[in-house]
């Protein structure tokens, strides 16, 4: 058998986050990116999937950025890299930001990603994880829940290293602990936990795309109790004590939005 990789050299996602200026209603700002965006990106060649989903209010689960920062997720796939980058980072003006009381984007966020994940986190076990298999979960105090819920809502967060450490170091912590302690608090059902290595290319000057800022891209599939606001004066249930990284801060940047992954809508 004649061996082949794959990573980065066929179907590309290119995935963005996004909100609009200040100054313009949400209604105008929505018809400006139905109405001039999404058929101006149709345009291009290569494209197999355009799929957008609206961000979903916050919820009480802590984060690292808000999670209402950003008011869309879109999903734009191409059959190859080459599309991708002249629709993309080649392309400009159709990225432009928008100013105050001018419809566009305010802030962009954005990566490339292979079609399949790096890693379902459910399954797949990343070498960080090895010396740390025999380590025992640690809860705080508190009533112990029994997640036996199907995911209802997906976080998806991009994030990278803080400068102060190295890529190994932070892929140390984040694949050898973090993940490996969220996979013990899901249980069976239908459960939605991958993440992807960002694939990296040439940014282009002038552009306003930044797709190499982020070095990951996580989907964390929440239970419907993530939801919900604890009753008043009801016992705190246990959560799982995440371990520290000892270099200390490891996270750089993060974004997250969360959404309803049964509702995608399909702008092809």
């Amino acid at each position: 058998m004649k061996f082949s990789l794959s990573h980065g050299r066929q179907v590309v996602r290119f995935i963005y986050l996004f909100n609009y200026p200040e100054g313009i209603s949400v209604e105008e700002s929505e018809k400006w990116f139905f109405d001039e965006h999404v058929p101006a990106v149709k345009k291009m060649p290569g494209i197999v999937r355009y799929n957008t989903w609206k961000g979903l209010p916050p919820i009480r689960m802590w984060t690292f950025d808000p999670y209402d920062r950003f008011v869309r997720l879109v999903e734009l796939v191409f059959s190859g890299m080459e599309d991708c980058l002249s629709a993309t980072v080649r392309n400009p003006e159709l990225w432009r930001s928008g100013v105050e009381g001018r419809p566009g984007f305010r802030e962009l966020e954005c990566l490339m990603l292979d079609e399949e994940p790096q890693y379902n986190l459910l399954k797949d076990i990343p070498v960080q994880q090895f010396p740390y298999l025999s380590n025992p979960a640690k809860y705080t105090s508190g009533k112990m829940l029994e997640d036996d819920f199907d995911d209802v809502i997906i976080d998806v967060y991009m994030f990278n290293y803080n400068l102060k450490v190295s890529q190994t170091e932070g892929e140390d912590w984040y694949l050898g602990h973090h993940v490996r302690e969220g996979r013990i608090s899901k249980r069976l059902g239908n459960k939605h936990y991958q993440t992807w290595k960002t694939l990296k290319v040439s940014e282009e000057a002038g552009s306003a795309l930044k797709p190499n800022r982020f070095y990951r891209l996580t989907e964390l599939g929440l239970p419907p109790y993530a939801l919900q606001d604890p009753p008043a004066n009801a016992e705190l249930p246990a959560m799982l004590a995440y371990t520290q990284s000892p270099f200390g801060k490891v996270i750089g940047e993060w974004r997250n939005i969360l959404i309803d992954p049964d509702k995608p809508q399909d702008l092809l």
